[in-house]
């Protein structure tokens, strides 16, 4: 999610950051949120032999998972559900019924004319999971800066005769 000096103006330009990496299925697939920096970000640990780093031994890391799709499945649902047009609803649930339905449900939104709509809903149910991540994982953004309680990060640590890990 970023590199891990960055520094975010305000709490919801994090969670905003935050709901993306707990959102996106496009990016590598182990995550971290490091609280050993002052100003915490989300990192993302590269297998090493594509020449990419391993943590530091020492680093505190808090493993963030991404949502699972059916999540955003079923926000597609909930949105289809609160479309008045029901001529428009029947277009979004049918395209929730075929083979790629992210995709034709995107298509059918911006067919009908309700893509912006979509977008916001999305954005706003994305934001609401990263906050509840971020209570279920004790981080909170305080006084312009992320804190942790700690209670869910482990700390990385290597052995000689291991190949990694914590």
């Amino acid at each position: 999610m970023g590199e891990s000096n960055k520094r975010y103006n305000s709490r919801q330009d994090f969670v905003s950051e935050l709901a993306f990496t707990l959102n996106n299925h496009d990016i590598g697939e182990d995550q971290y949120l490091n609280v050993t920096q002052q100003v915490l970000s989300v990192i993302q640990r590269e297998d090493y032999s594509w020449g990419k780093k391993w943590p530091a031994e020492g680093d505190e890391d808090i493993p963030v998972d991404k949502l699972p799709t059916w999540i955003a499945f079923c926000q597609m649902e909930e949105f289809a559900g609160s479309i008045s047009d029901e001529r428009i609803s029947c277009q979004l649930y049918r395209a929730l019924e075929k083979r790629h339905p992210f995709g034709e449900f995107r298509y059918a939104a911006e067919r009908t004319g309700v893509i912006q709509q979509w977008y916001d809903w999305r954005d706003r149910c994305q934001k609401e999971h990263a906050e509840e991540w971020m209570r279920d994982n004790g981080v909170d953004f305080k006084d312009g800066r992320i804190v942790c309680d700690g209670n869910h990060s482990f700390v990385w640590s290597w052995d000689d005769e291991d190949d990694g890990g914590f």
